[in-house]
């Protein structure tokens, strides 16, 4: 499973190409279509995006809900019927739709935001806040950790 971590501004030139940082391209399997799934972020004014196994169980746990129930159809508009394929070139850039664009304020320039099994991509301005509050709430939160091998 893919892990993106840490934190990365790139350029986005007038065809809407933007280099996805070499530490997440590293995470991609190499060999065949190197792609992404970038979709709106269903919390917040920036974008989401992952690799083809993490939508997969994205995908997966939608279908768990109740079919044709709110959930399943709120989930499904606002992720899967959203997302967009975006392929790496030889390059490791990537297009971003703009209608994707957009909705994140995303300009001349995008922030990449490692979160594990995904990550996110913001307009500069929009992290930045976004960055401030977060680190706030977090002050004095715990984390309990399961022990390792998966107890």
């Amino acid at each position: 499973m893919a892990l993106f971590t840490g934190t990365f501004e790139n350029k986005v030139d007038r065809k809407g190409r933007v280099s996805l940082p070499a530490d997440f391209r590293a995470e991609l399997p190499e060999g065949g279509e190197r792609v992404v799934y970038i979709y709106p972020s269903p919390k917040h004014d920036a974008l989401e995006a992952c690799d083809k196994a993490f939508m997969q169980r994205l995908v997966q746990a939608i279908e768990e809900q109740p079919l044709y129930s709110d959930e399943e159809e709120d989930l499904n508009q606002s992720i899967v019927a959203q997302a967009r394929k975006a392929l790496l070139d030889e390059t490791g850039r990537l297009v971003l739709a703009p209608e994707l664009a957009g909705h994140a304020g995303i300009d001349d320039k995008a922030v990449f935001v490692g979160q594990g099994s995904r990550f996110q991509i913001w307009s500069p301005e929009r992290y930045s806040d976004h960055s401030e509050r977060a680190r706030a709430r977090a002050k004095g939160r715990t984390l309990a950790l399961k022990p390792a091998g998966g107890a």
